[in-house]
């Protein structure tokens, strides 16, 4: 089962559950997806719907700013139990160990054995860890693998 038809159950359960908040914003989430499953005209994946949480979180910790300097406390706490909830949702991070372990691992499968083969690995590491880390920390990690600095 993908992600998104976890999300469609979760938020089936929560309804039959009566929890209005869980509902709420997995109904928004699943409303969206929607939305862009038929822009894409296909069936969206687990990447898809990762990134479109992360996209999410990020605007909502941006109107969590918005929300305390305009002195909304109000809104500001429904904003930090939305964002709360919706990282619930994402998958669990790698940790850097993990991570450095897939690139050393990527590198002897597909050979790389310099900093000019870094487009080669990040398109195979990016793929094997499919949102479950951050770009930035993965091409840290990929140069100083293919420099021997790891």
């Amino acid at each position: 089962m993908g992600m998104f038809e976890d999300l469609q159950r979760q938020y089936i359960d929560a309804r039959k559950s009566g929890d209005k908040f869980a509902s709420k914003v997995l109904n928004l989430v699943i409303s969206d997806l929607k939305y862009e499953k038929i822009n894409k005209q296909k069936d969206l994946e687990d990447a898809d719907v990762i990134a479109y949480l992360r996209k999410t979180i990020k605007s909502r910790k941006e109107m969590l700013a918005e929300c305390e300097q305009a002195k909304r406390e109000d809104l500001a706490e429904e904003t930090k139990a939305e964002i709360a909830f919706l990282e619930k949702l994402l998958p669990q991070m790698m940790s850097r160990e993990e991570l450095i372990a897939l690139v050393k691992e990527t590198k002897t499968a597909i050979g790389a054995s310099s900093p000019s083969d870094m487009g080669k690995m990040m398109k195979e590491v990016m793929a094997r860890v499919a949102g479950r880390a951050e770009g930035q920390e993965i091409k840290e990690i990929v140069t100083a693998v293919l420099k021997g600095e790891l």
